[in-house]
């Protein structure tokens, strides 16, 4: 079951500054940056097809993190700075994503590519949440691509 907000993903058109902001004014710390293939944003986020994006996690613990989106100049239109999405972690995956499918009419397992990861996204109230039914960050490096966008 899904206790507790695990990350918040924020888009961004100044990654950078946010990121300053983040670690020098609150005191948050970089976990890890990495980059999004672009079919991964497509399939989650419903962007078209980029090149890709760079993420940035800051935070730390379990929950209470921050994944930072910078998104590319070209989508800076159709993609606002804010919110992108809120994402849980959930021990029962298949319960979860059958409950979600009571309240949202577009749960979506997504296959990730990497084992041992499973996530689906949904949207309610208009803000898409995506569901890890689990998660190894230590899986994916700054050499790897990413696979919770």
């Amino acid at each position: 079951m899904s206790k507790q907000l695990h990350h918040v993903i924020m888009r961004s058109h100044s990654a950078s500054t946010f990121i300053e902001f983040l670690t020098d004014v609150v005191g948050m710390e970089v976990q890890f940056a990495l980059r999004v293939p672009g079919e991964v944003l497509e399939k989650t986020l419903g962007w078209p097809p980029p090149d890709g994006a760079d993420v940035t996690m800051v935070g730390s613990g379990d929950a209470g993190l921050i994944e930072l989106l910078d998104v590319p100049g070209h989508l800076r239109d159709i993609a606002p700075e804010g919110l992108a999405a809120l994402s849980f972690l959930t021990d029962e995956f298949d319960r979860t994503q059958n409950a979600a499918k009571t309240f949202a009419s577009d749960v979506t397992v997504f296959d990730t590519g990497t084992p041992g990861v499973e996530l689906f996204f949904c949207t309610m109230g208009g803000v898409p949440i995506e569901f890890m039914g689990s998660y190894v960050p230590e899986a994916n490096s700054e050499a790897s691509d990413a696979t919770n966008a």
